[in-house]
C-alpha cells in the first residue's frame, strides 16, 4: 500500500503543469459555489443588522418648506421610532477632475442624528462654514479633515467650506457609483448659502416596517391639511435595496462560472489520467505480472483523481471563503458600510460534496480502461495499432492528397487515438462555447446599457424647489445652449397589485424615444390610455386591451393599456424597474397640481461633459431664485458602466478559465502523441526530417485539433450564449441577445493562438529528439 501511495505521489509530481492545472479546474468550481453561498448568507445578514444600526428610514418624503413643528407632530403617532426633517441641496463642487456634483445634507444638530445616521471616522462634526464629507468621497479625491473645498452656491458664486471630518454614511450609495458626493453641513449654514427658507427632505423611522404603506398615506393626508407641497412617499421595502440586481447578476455569473469550472475539471481529471494510463502502459504491464487486479489498477488511479480532487476541494474552499470576503468589503464600499464576513458552513459543505466526487467520475472511465489493458497488451504497446486505417475517417483523411506530406500526416495522425482525439476535441470545444457565450452575455449588457440610456434622449434633467407650470418650459428653452425643454411629471404609484414608478411624459415627447414590443404610444386624446415597460406588464400577465388599475396619493382611476415598451432604467432617483407611461396632463392631475411639475428634460446642443456641464451652469445661476438641482445623463452612463465593471471582470476571469482548460487538452494530447511516436521520429530523422519540419508537423497537429474543436465549439456557443443571456435577463433586466460576427472571428483566433501555443512545448520536443536516443528507448 505504501508504494502505491508513493507511485501516486509520483506520478502526480512528475507532471507538475498538469497536475496544478487539473487542481485549479477544481479549485475555481468549488470556490464559485463557496463564495455564491457565504456572500448570499451575509448579504441577508448585513442587510439585516445595517438597517438596525443605522435607523433607516421606512418612509421618505421630498417636502417643500416645512415647518420644524411637523417633526414632533408626527412623532407623536405611536408607529413612528422617530421623524427628523432636512434641508439638502445638490450643487457643484471643484475635484482635482474639475467640477463635479455633491449633495449638502443639512442637520440642525449634527450631534443628535436618529434617523439614517452616519459614523465619524476622522475629524470632528462641523460647524458653521464646516463640512463632514463621506468617505467614498474623500477617498476618490484625496480630500481629508483640514483641507478645504470649493462649492458654488444658490446664486452661482464659488464658496469655500473646511473640512471638518471624514463621515461612512451607510444611507447612501458609494459616490463612484452614483457621482455624487455627500457632505453634512449646519442646516442654518446650508440655508442661508442655498437660500432655502425651510426644510426639504422628511425622514420617517417606525417601529415596525410593515406599517409603511399605511403611515405613508397618513402622512399625504396630513400635508395636505397642512398646506405642505410634497413629492410622492417612498416606502422602503426591506427585500430591495440599491444594487440588488447587479448582485444578483454577479451571483449568477458566479453560479454559471462555478458549473463551468466543475464541468471542465471533470474533463481535466478525465484527460489527466488518460495521458497517465497512456504513458504508463509499460508499468501497468509490470504491476499486473507482479500479481494486481483490476480492482487494484482502478484504485490506483481513482486514488489519484481523488487527490487532485482532495487538494483541489481544499484550495477551492480557501479561494471561496477569500473571495466570498472581498466581494463583501466591495459590497459595503459601495453602500459605504463596514460589513464583517463570516463563512457559511452550507457553502463549504456543499463544496466538499460536490468537489471530490466531480474528480472521482472524471477519473472513472481512464481507470477503468486502463484496468483493461493485458499484460500482453502492455509490454508489446509501442503506440501503433493495426486496426488504424479500418475505420470511416482514417479512409477519408487518407484521401488528403494534394496536401504537403508532412500536414497530411498531421492531420492523419489525430485518428489514430481517436478516444484521446474526441476528449481533447471536447475541451476545446467547451472553452470554445464557453468563450463565446461569455463574449455575447458581455456584448449583449454593454449593448443593453448603450440602448437604454438611447431611448432617452434627454441630455439633462433639472429639478426645482417648487411647482412650476410645465410652460416654464419655454424659458428654459430660451437658456443659450438648450435645444429642447419638456416637463415631466413622476411619482411612485401601484399599477394594479405591483408598485411601480409612473411617468408623465407628453404625447408627442421629443426628449423620449419610445421602443415598443407590443402596441402603440398614447395619442393626446387619449387621457386613460397607459403604456407599460415589458417588466412590469410581464410580473402581472397584462396585454394591449386590458385594463388596469393605478393608484398614486390615495386616487384611483382605470386605465387602458395601448402598448408594451421595453425601458428597464432606473434613474430619476428611481428604485423601481417597472414603470408606467401616462399622459402628463392626467398624473398632474392626479397629483394635485394640474398643469405644474418641479421636473424638466432637456436636450442640449452637445453633449460633451465640459459643454453639458457649462450649460447646466448657466441654467443653475439664472433660474437660481427657484433652487434648481440638476442631473447630466452622461454622470448616469458613467454610474451605469461602473456598476457593469465587476460583472465585466467576472466574465473575463470565465474566458481565462476555459483559455487554460483547452490548452492543457491539447498539451496533454501533443504531449502524450510525441512520447508514443518516439520511434516514428527517430524514423523521420533518420529519412532526412529537419528540425522545422518536426515542428511543424506538430504544430499542425495541434492546430488541428483546436479548428476542428472552434467548429464544434460553434454549434455550442450559440445556445451557451443564449442560456448565460436568458439568466442575466432574469436578474437585471431584458436583454436582447448579439451573436455577432466579430465574437465569432475573435472565438476563432482565440481557439488557434491557444492550440499553437499549447502545441509549442510538444512540438519543439519532438523538434529536440535525439535518433539514436528515441530508437533506444526502452
Amino acid at each position: 500500500m505504501y508504494g502505491l501511495l508513493r507511485k501516486i505521489v509520483r506520478d502526480l509530481l512528475n507532471r507538475r503543469i498538469r497536475t496544478a492545472l487539473t487542481v485549479l479546474g477544481i479549485a475555481v468550481g468549488v470556490a464559485g459555489l463557496v463564495a455564491i453561498v457565504s456572500t448570499s448568507r451575509n448579504v441577508v445578514r448585513a442587510q439585516r443588522e445595517l438597517f438596525s444600526d443605522i435607523s433607516q428610514a421606512d418612509v421618505t418624503i421630498w417636502v417643500w418648506d416645512a415647518p420644524p413643528n411637523l417633526g414632533p407632530l408626527v412623532q407623536a403617532d405611536p408607529r413612528v421610532a422617530a421623524a427628523e426633517l432636512r434641508v439638502t441641496a445638490t450643487t457643484r463642487w471643484r475635484t482635482a477632475r474639475g467640477w463635479a456634483d455633491i449633495e449638502l445634507v443639512g442637520l440642525d444638530d449634527p450631534a443628535d442624528v436618529r434617523v439614517n445616521r452616519f459614523d465619524l471616522v476622522a475629524g470632528r462634526l462641523p460647524a458653521a462654514g464646516e463640512i463632514a464629507l463621506d468617505q467614498s468621497a474623500a477617498r476618490a479625491t484625496g480630500v481629508a479633515p483640514g483641507d478645504e473645498i470649493i462649492y458654488r452656491d444658490a446664486s452661482g458664486r464659488e464658496r469655500t467650506l473646511f473640512v471638518s471630518g471624514i463621515t461612512r454614511s451607510p444611507s447612501y450609495l458609494s459616490s463612484t457609483i452614483t457621482r455624487v458626493a455627500v457632505g453634512y453641513v449646519p442646516a442654518r449654514y446650508l440655508r442661508r448659502a442655498m437660500d432655502i427658507p425651510g426644510s426639504n427632505l422628511f425622514l420617517v423611522r417606525l417601529h415596525d416596517a410593515g406599517d409603511g404603506r399605511e403611515v405613508a398615506e397618513y402622512l399625504g393626508r396630513l400635508l395636505r391639511r397642512q398646506g405642505i407641497q410634497f413629492s410622492t412617499p417612498i416606502v422602503r421595502d426591506p427585500g430591495q435595496f440599491p444594487g440588488r440586481r447587479e448582485l444578483d447578476a454577479l451571483m449568477m455569473v458566479m453560479f454559471l462560472f462555478s458549473g463551468l469550472g466543475l464541468l471542465l475539471s471533470g474533463f481535466l481529471v478525465a484527460n489527466t489520467l488518460s495521458a497517465a494510463v497512456a504513458e504508463q502502459v509499460g508499468e501497468i504491464g509490470v504491476l499486473k505480472t507482479l500479481g494486481a487486479g483490476r480492482k487494484t489498477i482502478v484504485g490506483l488511479y481513482l486514488l489519484e483523481s481523488a487527490a487532485c480532487g482532495v487538494v483541489g476541494t481544499a484550495l477551492g474552499i480557501v479561494g471561496g471563503v477569500l473571495a466570498g470576503w472581498r466581494l463583501i468589503a466591495w459590497i459595503g464600499t459601495l453602500g459605504n458600510a463596514e460589513v464583517s464576513f463570516r463563512p457559511a458552513p452550507e457553502g463549504l459543505f456543499l463544496g466538499v460534496v460536490v468537489g471530490v466526487p466531480v474528480s472521482l467520475v472524471g477519473g472513472l472511465v481512464p481507470a477503468v480502461q486502463g484496468a483493461r489493458i493485458s499484460i500482453k497488451e502492455a509490454l508489446e504497446s509501442y503506440g501503433i495499432h493495426a486496426d488504424y486505417g479500418r475505420g470511416w475517417p482514417d479512409r477519408m483523411l487518407g484521401r488528403m492528397k494534394r496536401w504537403p506530406p508532412l500536414m497530411a500526416m498531421a492531420v492523419r495522425n489525430l485518428a489514430r487515438r481517436k478516444g484521446r482525439s474526441v476528449l481533447t476535441l471536447g475541451v476545446v470545444a467547451l472553452s470554445t462555447a464557453a468563450f463565446l457565450g461569455a463574449s455575447s452575455t458581455r456584448d449583449s449588457v454593454n449593448a443593453a446599457i448603450d440602448e437604454i440610456y438611447a431611448t432617452y434622449y434627454a441630455d439633462a434633467w433639472v429639478w426645482f424647489g417648487e411647482n412650476l407650470s410645465v410652460q416654464f418650459e419655454g424659458a428654459l428653452a430660451a437658456v443659450d445652449g438648450v435645444r429642447e425643454a419638456e416637463g415631466w411629471a413622476i411619482a411612485d404609484g401601484h399599477v394594479g397589485t405591483v408598485e411601480a414608478r409612473l411617468y408623465g411624459v407628453p404625447a408627442h415627447s421629443a426628449l423620449y424615444r419610445e421602443v415598443m414590443r407590443q402596441g402603440r404610444w398614447y395619442l393626446p386624446e387619449e387621457p386613460d390610455a397607459v403604456v407599460l415597460t415589458s417588466e412590469l406588464a410581464d410580473a402581472q400577465g397584462l396585454r394591449v386591451g386590458d385594463r388596469v388599475s393605478i393608484q398614486v396619493r390615495g386616487e384611483e382611476r382605470i386605465f387602458r393599456v395601448v402598448g408594451v415598451a421595453v425601458d428597464n432604467t432606473i434613474f430619476l432617483g428611481g428604485r423601481l424597474a417597472g414603470k408606467a407611461f401616462i399622459p402628463r396632463d392626467t398624473l398632474t392631475r392626479m397629483l394635485g397640481r394640474q398643469g405644474q411639475t418641479y421636473l424638466f428634460a432637456l436636450g442640449l446642443a452637445g453633449r460633451e461633459p465640459a459643454v453639458v456641464d457649462e450649460i447646466l451652469a448657466g441654467i443653475e445661476t439664472r433660474f437660481g431664485r427657484w433652487r434648481p438641482t440638476v442631473q447630466p445623463v452622461y454622470a448616469e452612463i458613467e454610474s451605469a458602466n461602473e456598476a457593469s465593471r465587476l460583472l465585466t471582470l467576472a466574465l473575463a476571469a470565465m474566458i481565462v478559465l476555459v483559455a487554460a482548460v483547452g490548452a492543457l487538452g491539447i498539451l496533454n494530447t501533443l504531449t502524450l502523441n510525441v512520447l508514443e511516436r518516439r520511434r516514428e521520429i527517430a524514423v523521420l530523422r533518420v529519412v532526412g526530417a529537419t528540425d522545422a519540419a518536426l515542428l511543424l508537423a506538430f504544430l499542425t497537429e495541434g492546430v488541428a485539433l483546436g479548428l476542428v474543436g472552434w467548429l464544434l465549439g460553434l454549434g455550442l456557443g450559440y445556445p451557451a450564449g443564449r442560456l448565460f443571456t436568458a439568466q442575466m435577463s432574469r436578474v437585471l433586466f431584458d436583454l436582447t441577445f448579439r451573436f455577432s460576427v466579430r465574437s465569432v472571428l475573435w472565438s476563432l483566433a482565440f481557439t488557434l493562438v491557444l492550440a499553437a501555443a499549447s502545441s509549442l512545448g510538444p512540438a519543439l520536443a519532438a523538434a529536440h529528439t535525439r535518433a539514436d536516443d528515441a530508437l533506444r528507448y526502452e
